[in-house]
């Protein structure tokens, strides 16, 4: 499984995580958050408190600024030859979350291009107004 989310698109995600951890505790979840920099990263430390006692929970973080390269794994953007360094397989389930809908539309093409299977792709515009990614 695969969760990723872009700015505010993390709290829904965060929650998928919690609940995935407590219901199906040997599976494994790469959990991939964007933001603009590491002052507004929100819930960074519940990620990470699930991630540290967790062995099968597997984080990065992607700044498209940072002050300190050493926050992050990622200073820049969340693209395809990326996500193919960090991700195990392309045969899994990714869920991606997010209202900043260039994120949306870079994940959606990302995957699409990688071959994931339609069947494997959900996604969610969180906030005030959703978007359409066809």
């Amino acid at each position: 499984m695969v969760l990723m989310s872009g700015g505010v698109g993390l709290t829904p995600l965060t929650s998928m995580l919690e609940t995935v951890v407590d219901q199906q505790p040997t599976r494994e979840v790469y959990y991939i958050h964007a933001a603009q920099n590491e002052k507004v990263h929100g819930l960074r430390e519940a990620v990470k408190q699930v991630s540290d006692k967790n062995d099968n929970v597997h984080t990065f973080v992607v700044y498209e600024k940072s002050e300190d390269q050493h926050n992050c794994d990622k200073v820049g953007f969340v693209d395809l030859p990326w996500l193919q360094s960090v991700l195990p397989t392309k045969n899994a389930s990714f869920y991606f979350c997010g209202p900043p809908e260039p994120f949306m539309r870079a994940m959606n093409n990302a995957l699409k291009e990688w071959n994931v299977a339609e069947d494997d792709i959900y996604y969610e515009f969180f906030g005030p107004k959703g978007g359409d990614l066809s």
